[in-house]
């Protein structure tokens, strides 16, 4: 879905479609950055060693251009919330926005000339740079609102939704500089065809939207 760092032109060899759902590195080193940010080193050392030992030994391999299993993310995502937030379900949405920097950070002191239709159709159009499973489609559906649809997921986790919904917030609040609602009105996870984000902001007044 949508986490990770969208700028470069690299390209990464895909591994066997046969080897399953994978994402690409970037969406883990953004998790592991954010541990880092947040909590401090120790803290990424602390989770790596609460999971499991091949889950430790395929972190290690971690960088912009490898791919990993879906699930790998998933458990990361939980090892970070048992070990940092236990009984705090914010934590994955507070996972979602830092790795909105990594998305956005490019943008640089230029943040409020960019569109956020723009953005969310980017992410939308990339989405298989850093997916080898799924499809997404953006919407404009207003001024200041728009729809992003995730489908044809063989897999799929609520943690997985609850830090796209981060994400989502932390990157539209970043472009504009004001709070941005998002809500998550169809999940696949429910048995709907499609996880479908509704976003809605207030850009600045000086900035036009585009």
């Amino acid at each position: 879905m949508a986490a990770g760092d969208a700028e470069g032109t690299d390209v990464h060899p895909r591994p066997e479609p046969a080897a399953g759902p994978h994402l690409a590195g970037q969406l883990i080193l953004s998790r592991l950055d954010y541990l880092r940010r947040a909590h401090g080193a120790e803290a990424v050392q602390a989770v790596l060693q609460s999971m499991e030992e091949a889950d430790r030994q395929d972190l290690s391999g971690v960088d912009r251009g490898s791919w990993h299993p879906f699930g790998l993310l998933v458990r990361l995502d939980r090892a970070i919330a048992r070990r940092m937030a236990p009984d705090d379900e914010g934590i994955f949405e507070r996972i979602g926005e830092a790795s909105a920097r990594h998305r956005t950070e490019w943008v640089g002191d230029d943040a409020r000339l960019f569109s956020v239709h723009g953005f969310l159709s980017r992410v939308a159009e990339e989405h298989e740079r850093f997916h080898t499973f799924g499809r997404a489609v953006y919407r404009r559906t207003g001024f200041d609102e728009g729809a992003i649809a995730y489908s044809e997921y063989p897999e799929m986790d609520p943690v997985y939704c609850r830090s796209a919904v981060g994400f989502f917030r932390g990157a539209v609040a970043f472009l504009t500089g004001r709070p941005a609602h998002v809500v998550e009105t169809s999940c696949q996870c429910r048995g709907d065809i499609a996880c479908v984000f509704i976003v809605r902001w207030r850009a600045a007044a000086d900035v036009p939207v585009r």
